[in-house]
């Protein structure tokens, strides 16, 4: 074998991305890197250790034994190294720097702007760089240190994963039904009630239509879909439309020009969503994330 200096960080890095996402491509595409760069890293670790680490087939790789046995060591010096980062920032005092957050689309439409703007008010030399995501999207972004912070709905379970969560805002969901519909008279209905009229869906990769899809089984019944939609403002529009119901944050009803619509309560309680903020463990922060992370949870009490 040769010296283990050959098994610099980058490299490691390259090395677990191959394993998880089996792919040498998929590798390089989280890390921003070409194909063949990846390739040759993991060549020159291979030629390092002096055996093969990855069994190549024609749907990607898969860790040899010799593999998995790097990987874990793999895992431990990168994030010795992170834990290295994060202590060194910490002689920094938290007025500069940058800040990656992946949040869910329910949390950027309603309370998330506001939030982000009050704290480039007071910290302006803090850069913020936001990516939308499915709450599901941003603990894997988290996990995987392509984000600082990860904010989406009902996310305790990442605790199980080694991150810690923080409660933030919640919603509510309601019901908005154009004006001469029959439940627009009704201050509030059950899910079950909404399911003899025909809804406008958002896309089936939302962890909303998820939600209502299981509430629907759960009460032994099916959700009667016509239109499927990627954002509340056109579901809104086509509610206007009188082309459907839907279930939606309060927060993102949205009125255009055209007819009225109605908000129904929903009295099932899963209609109260708690959005959650997921980091990694406390020593891996940077000393901003840590500053900005306690400011999102003052908001909370505010």
């Amino acid at each position: 074998m040769h010296s283990i200096w050959r098994f610099d960080p980058t490299s490691l890095k390259l090395f677990i991305s191959a394993c998880e996402l089996g792919s040498i491509a998929r590798a390089a595409e989280r890390e921003n890197m070409v194909p063949s760069a990846v390739s040759k890293r993991i060549a020159e670790l291979e030629e390092a250790i002096g055996t093969p680490l990855f069994y190549r087939h024609k749907k990607g790789i898969e860790a040899t034994p010799a593999g998995l046995c790097l990987l874990e060591h793999a895992r431990r010096v990168v994030d010795d190294m992170l834990l290295m980062s994060a202590e060194m920032s910490g002689f920094a005092d938290g007025q500069r720097g940058h800040i990656r957050v992946g949040a869910n689309r329910s949390s950027i439409i309603q309370f998330l702007p506001q939030d982000l703007r009050a704290y480039r008010d007071a910290f302006p030399e803090v850069a913020i760089e936001l990516q939308e995501q499915t709450s599901e999207e941003a603990v894997e972004s988290v996990l995987s240190n392509q984000s600082d912070l990860a904010i989406g709905t009902d996310l305790a379970g990442a605790v199980e994963r080694g991150l810690e969560v923080h409660d933030y805002h919640s919603d509510e969901l309601v019901v908005v039904v154009p004006q001469n519909h029959p439940l627009a008279d009704l201050p509030e209905v059950s899910f079950a009630q909404t399911l003899a009229y025909s809804h406008i869906a958002l896309h089936k990769d939302s962890p909303l239509y998820r939600m209502l899809d299981q509430a629907a089984r759960s009460s032994k019944k099916t959700i009667s879909y016509e239109v499927h939609i990627k954002s509340f403002d056109a579901v809104c529009r086509m509610v206007q439309a009188n082309l459907g119901i839907a279930v939606i944050p309060r927060q993102a009803i949205s009125y255009t020009d055209g007819p009225g619509l109605c908000i129904v309560t929903l009295t099932d309680s899963w209609a109260t969503r708690r959005f959650h903020i997921v980091t990694r463990p406390a020593p891996y922060l940077t000393t901003v994330s840590k500053s900005f992370l306690e400011f999102l949870c003052a908001q909370v009490a505010n």
